[in-house]
């Protein structure tokens, strides 16, 4: 008679998932997947650090947003000084719009070179406290540029509308001084659209790499600079002797486009960072 012998295994249990590539694979726990506000209490994702191919990609567009705050800087002083002296009001939306674009730069800079200093095996408790840091910040200076904008544009109306008004009785050497600024638009308008048309072209191939809403926040604000210089631009080039008051209202149409810009980054930047984050993983 032959005897049975009972043989405990311990064998830690597995939750097996769908297959893949590799076979089946090991699911993981709902812990992983998610975790918990400690503020709010609510279910969160967990944030991603950047690859070593997106740290790379990083410090690329960090490098050609450094260049874009020295010539949007040159741009913005230029045309804020041929305004100056020729009253040009296409000038001065011209200026606020590159100041525009400059701060744009400079919240992008300052972003990759922030989470570049975070090392890329950081915990992902320092990797959010950070990231919610550089969220605030970029919400504060946002609304702020946009709320600069929206007064910036009222302001521009109204000189343009008193330029139409009183120009002839303002200044009798006037055409003079059409030269000169017709002359300084054409040129930042242009040189502008080229070098600003080289910027949304890297923002949008690395926006779609890095996956980031700051850089597609960014490469909008391209895009409507690129519109923004088209306009003035061809508006410069055909202006003539007899359309000298076209300018004025040109700029006055170019306000409005910086009043529609300073509304989309003031709505954009308006919810709540911490509801961000519980959302977007690249926050």
């Amino acid at each position: 008679m032959s005897s049975t012998r009972e043989v405990e295994l311990e064998v830690s249990p597995q939750t097996l998932g769908y297959a893949h590539e590799g076979g089946l694979r090991r699911r993981q726990s709902p812990a992983t997947e998610q975790a918990v506000d400690e503020d709010t209490g609510y279910p969160r994702v967990l944030q991603e650090a950047p690859t070593l191919q997106e740290r790379k990609q990083s410090v690329i567009l960090a490098v050609v947003s450094i260049v874009d705050i020295i010539s949007s800087s040159v741009t913005m002083i230029v045309a804020f000084q041929y305004a100056y002296r020729a009253v040009g009001a296409s000038l001065y939306c011209l200026g606020f719009q590159s100041l525009s674009h400059l701060l744009s730069s400079i919240l992008l800079t300052l972003r990759l070179i922030g989470e570049l200093r975070v090392p890329q095996d950081a915990e992902e408790a320092l990797l959010r406290s950070e990231r919610k840091r550089f969220l605030m910040r970029e919400q504060l200076l946002n609304v702020l540029m946009g709320l600069s904008l929206l007064i910036a544009a009222a302001a521009l109306v109204f000189k343009a509308a008193r330029k139409i008004r009183f120009w002839d009785k303002w200044y009798l050497d006037h055409k003079d001084m059409d030269q000169q600024a017709q002359w300084a638009t054409e040129f930042l308008a242009w040189y502008g659209f080229a070098f600003y048309l080289l910027q949304a072209l890297v923002r949008f191939l690395l926006g779609r790499k890095l996956r980031r809403n700051i850089v597609w926040n960014a490469f909008v604000t391209s895009v409507i600079s690129l519109l923004f210089l088209l306009v003035m631009g061809i508006a410069a080039s055909y202006e003539k002797e007899w359309s000298w008051k076209a300018e004025p209202i040109c700029a006055i149409l170019l306000a409005m486009v910086c009043v529609i810009e300073g509304i989309r980054i003031t709505i954009a930047n308006m919810d709540d960072m911490s509801t961000r984050m519980r959302f977007d993983s690249r926050a």
